[in-house]
């Protein structure tokens, strides 16, 4: 479902209508990290989750609860995420994110909680080693 009165860009549909990466990796495996953020007044929630081999993440999943832009934003991210070829800074940038989906200012709220999100699952895969 989309929200009345927001234009939304082709890459956030596609995003949106697909949702790659959502779900949750399978329990009890070694190397899995998670990580979430949340933003309730803004109506934003999000909790990445990763297997970490060698200190790189290989698999990245997402669950979010918020609006469409909320959803399309983490699924982005997760796919950077799991492509990160090293330990550098996060590739998540709510800036980037609003770009890469054409997203409206007002969106931006809840872009920020989607980078706290992978800015605290960075931290978390920086601990398994």
């Amino acid at each position: 479902m989309t929200q009345p009165g927001i234009r939304y860009s082709v890459r956030m549909l596609e995003l949106f209508r697909a949702l790659p990466h959502a779900g949750a990796l399978p329990a009890g495996r070694a190397g899995i990290v998670a990580a979430e953020a949340m933003a309730l007044d803004r109506g934003a929630w999000v909790r990445f989750e990763a297997r970490v081999e060698a200190g790189r993440i290989v698999a990245c999943r997402f669950r979010a609860w918020g609006c469409p832009h909320t959803l399309a934003a983490a699924a982005l991210a997760a796919g950077w995420l799991e492509s990160r070829p090293d330990g550098g800074s996060t590739p998540c940038e709510a800036v980037r994110l609003a770009h890469e989906l054409d997203a409206p200012a007002e969106k931006m709220g809840r872009l920020l909680v989607v980078e706290d999100a992978a800015r605290a699952l960075l931290a978390e895969a920086a601990r398994v080693q």
